[in-house]
Parts: structure tokens; sequence; C-alpha cells
């Protein structure tokens, strides 16, 4: 090609970039890191155009994020003419999100959605500030050659007004923290109520939900199957029960498996016990969370008396210790609470033995009051 028509093309180009809106330079950016044939890997994020990355490797983050991400490559970009701060976050060989922060001249919620909408890119108002409490909404993105993805725009106003962006691979709304599920909403179409998400935290639901576990003392010993489904609206449960795995003292267990989400917070439940009687219950976290709840302690809000009556082995990734819950108005339970932590955030597991029963003791486990059981 001859030289003057090689450099025409690239005149005719810059004149193309110069011509965009700021706006439509930031859409550029999210649509080219949801594009449906985008590489997740840490070096694919050097082809988002004009942001310049720090070196590889990703650098390890000392406590992981509240996303759940424990990786972040920093970077920097210039969007008409704004600099910006950017950090893609993910696990060790993928990426997952990819944060903006721009403290110059705002580019504008409506003016970003309206870009996008120009651009073929379909922006779905997900999670909505309730009126006058916060001001970060979150939107859907689909189009036709995109890979669904969630975009969440933080507008702060006053003497210094400042935008945050992340932009969520995926169609899950990442989750709120406990101090948020009040101030935002998921019904935002138009006309909606907006009711929050929710006014009580996830761990003061799932301690409801082990209460309402606990059998009455004036019924049957145990749930059945229907009971379990029944006092548990909260689970969407499987099919079953069916025939699982062997556990402890029950060589031939039904298990019933089932999800649940206490305000956003996600967890895998399984009922196991025989044809008739549903005899432990377990749930599991999918995620993390913040530390510092104290799940037990709604518990016994609620009237129930929890007392520790055993200890897991100490030097593991997790804490397991087992803990009476009796009242007068129910049979006495016995639950485990494991939690295993990663820097500032933990992880939930809890066991609950309707039959008041205790597994098989390992021989490093610890009474109350030995080797700090407390």
């Amino acid at each position: 090609m001859p030289v003057p028509v090689i450099l025409g093309a690239i005149a005719l180009l810059s004149a193309f970039q110069a011509g965009r809106k700021p706006e439509q330079e930031f859409v550029g950016i999210v649509n080219a890191f949801l594009s449906a044939g985008a590489s997740n890997d840490w070096s694919a994020v050097e082809k988002l155009a004009g942001i310049t990355w720090a070196p590889l490797p990703p650098r390890s983050l000392t406590n992981c994020l509240p996303d759940g991400t424990c990786y972040a490559r920093q970077g920097r970009a210039t969007i008409g003419g704004r600099s910006v701060t950017v950090m893609a976050t993910g696990a060790r060989s993928i990426v997952s999100n990819l944060y903006l922060r721009n403290a110059a001249a705002p580019l504008g919620e409506e003016a970003i959605v309206a870009a996008l909408k120009t651009e073929g890119v379909t922006a779905e108002l997900a999670r909505c500030p309730v009126q006058g409490k916060a001001a970060t909404s979150w939107y859907r993105l689909k189009g036709p050659r995109l890979a669904t993805g969630v975009l969440s725009i933080q507008t702060v106003r006053g003497a210094k007004p400042s935008e945050g962006f992340t932009v969520f691979r995926g169609e899950d709304l990442p989750p709120l923290q406990p101090n948020q599920l009040a101030l935002f909403s998921e019904q935002c179409a138009a006309g909606a109520e907006r009711k929050v998400v929710s006014n009580a935290k996830p761990h003061e639901l799932l301690a409801y939900t082990v209460v309402a576990l606990l059998a009455p003392a004036s019924g049957p010993a145990l749930y059945d199957w229907k009971a379990l489904t029944a006092a548990t609206p909260e689970v969407e449960w499987g099919e079953g029960p069916t025939k699982g795995a062997p556990t402890p003292g029950n060589p031939n267990p039904l298990w019933l498996t089932g999800d649940a989400s206490y305000a956003g917070r996600k967890f895998s439940v399984q009922g196991i016990g025989s044809a008739t009687q549903v005899k432990s219950i377990n749930l599991e976290e999918m995620g993390l969370h913040p530390r510092g709840e104290h799940m037990l302690g709604v518990v016994y809000t609620k009237g129930i008396t929890v007392r520790l009556v055993r200890c897991g082995p100490v030097y593991t990734e997790s804490t397991n210790n087992w803990y009476s819950l009796v009242s007068a108005g129910t049979r006495p339970a016995m639950i485990r609470q494991s939690i295993r932590y990663d820097g500032n955030q933990v992880q939930d597991v809890y066991e609950l033995r309707l039959d008041g029963s205790l597994p098989a003791r390992d021989p490093r486990d610890r009474d109350p009051g030995v080797s700090d059981c407390r």
C-alpha cells in the first residue's frame, strides 16, 4: 500500500477517535471487556483501548476483595481527555471484573446508558438505590456480540464529584455488603415500589431458619421430608430424597439437596435422613462474607440456649465447634459451626443435627475450657 494511502488512513482513524464522545469511548472499553469472543486471561486486558497496565504477573492481594477476587492488576486509562484509574481483578489465571475510577469531569450515568443503547446494548436497571439513600445503580448488559455482564455506576456529587464503575462478567448481580441491603432495591422497573433488598442481614435470616427447623417439643421427634420442605420456604429443594453416600452412623442415608439465598448470600443445603425422618441439615456458604458476624448470638435472642459442648482440632483450616440448642418449646438439637478464615472474610458451614446427637469424637477434639476451647 502506498505511503500516502497509509498516512491518510491513520489520519482518518485519528479523526474518528477524536470525534468520539467520552461516554462512547467508555462504552467501547465495556463492550470489548464483555465481548463474547474475549479471552479472560490476564494478558488479554492489554487489548482494551486506551489503557496502560502494570507488568504481569497480577498482584496477589493480602485480603481478598468483597467481590471474592484475590488478584489484581493496576492500570490507567485516558477517556475523553480524563485520566482514569483502572484495576482488573480475578483469580490466579483469569480476570473477572474491571474497576474504573474517574475523579475528573463526570461522564454521566444517563449519557453512558444512552451510548450503550446507541451501540445496540440493552441496559436493564437490575438494582437501584432507594430514594435518597445511595448513589449506585447496577445495569445488566446484553447484546448480540456480548457475553452477559453487569455494569455498576456510582456517582459522588458535591465539591469534588467523581464516578466509579465496575464491569462484572456474568449475569449475576454481585452480593451487597450487609450494611447496604436496606439502601437498594432489585425492583427497579418503571412504577415499581422499590422495596429494599432486605431489612435483615444475611446471618440474621440464617438464624431464623435454624430456629424454624428446631422440632417443637410437643410434636414428633424428627421431621419427615414433607414437613422439612414446608418449614423451609426460602430453600429451592430439588427432586428426592434420593440415596446418597454413607455418613457416620447412617450407612444408607437419603439426601435431599437444594439452594437458598439469604439477602443475596447463597448457600447449598442438604437434608439427610431415613425414608421417614430427616436427621440432619447441612448449610454451606458458596462464597465469602466480612468477618465479625454472630449467627448463634441471634439464635440466642430467639429464646434458645446456646452452649458450647465440643471444639474441633486446633491448627486446621476451619474451626469446627459443636453447640447444643435447647429451649422449653423445642426438642434438643446440636449444631456444628465451621468457619474458614480468609483474611478479613470468612466462609460459614453449619450442620444441624435434629436428633440431638454428636458424631464420633476425633481424638484431637477438645472439651470446653481445655486448650483454649471457649
